[in-house]
């Protein structure tokens, strides 16, 4: 049986008969779910391995020169970015472990909503147009979540490059947030 789809009446994008806004345009879907109850934050944990000199000391420059509220955490940093309309994404700013040529790869990760069959197809999809990161499914305290990340080498770090990351991951991810959570800004 195919997955039944909601044509959105501003863009044309196919989305799931979920959900609640348009991924593609935001515009709300007639017809659309009612809001799940919100629940409690999960908090992604990283790589056990150890860092090199200075990555730490990276990811504490990448979350002050933000410019956004921030905090640290046991794996880096949490920034929280305004996104306008009173909403704002939490993106973790963490340590990930090395690349295959033992470089520190720094992670930043925002999670969208708790994962589901029939959202994953349209994450996919969607996958194909954006320029900066990617959506997956990452298990955060023994329970998958749809998450938008991106990578980067800490020896090749470009603040400006960094600085459009954390935006856009945050960004992706409040989009789809709206989306598969009803509209709500939980994380």
């Amino acid at each position: 049986m195919a997955d039944e789809t909601v044509k959105c009446s501003n863009c044309g994008f196919e989305n799931h008969s979920s959900c609640r806004f348009c991924i593609q345009c935001g515009k709300g879907l007639k017809g659309a779910a009612a809001p799940s109850p919100k629940s409690p934050e999960p908090e992604p944990h990283e790589s056990p391995e150890v860092p090199k000199p200075g990555t730490e000391d990276l990811l504490k420059r990448v979350a002050k020169e933000s410019g956004y509220e921030h905090e640290p955490r046991r794996d880096g940093w949490k920034v929280l970015v305004p996104l306008g309309q009173d909403r704002r994404q939490k993106v973790y700013v963490m340590f990930n472990g090395h690349d295959d040529d033992g470089e520190d790869i720094v992670s930043f990760l925002s999670i969208c909503g708790e994962a589901t069959d029939r959202h994953a197809m349209t994450l996919l999809r969607f996958n194909s147009r954006i320029p900066y990161g990617a959506f997956a499914v990452k298990t955060i305290q023994g329970k998958e979540y749809f998450v938008a990340t991106a990578n980067q080498l800490a020896s090749t770090a470009d603040p400006q490059e960094i600085g459009k990351l954390l935006f856009e991951v945050a960004r992706r991810a409040d989009a789809i947030e709206r989306q598969i959570g009803g509209g709500q800004d939980v994380f």
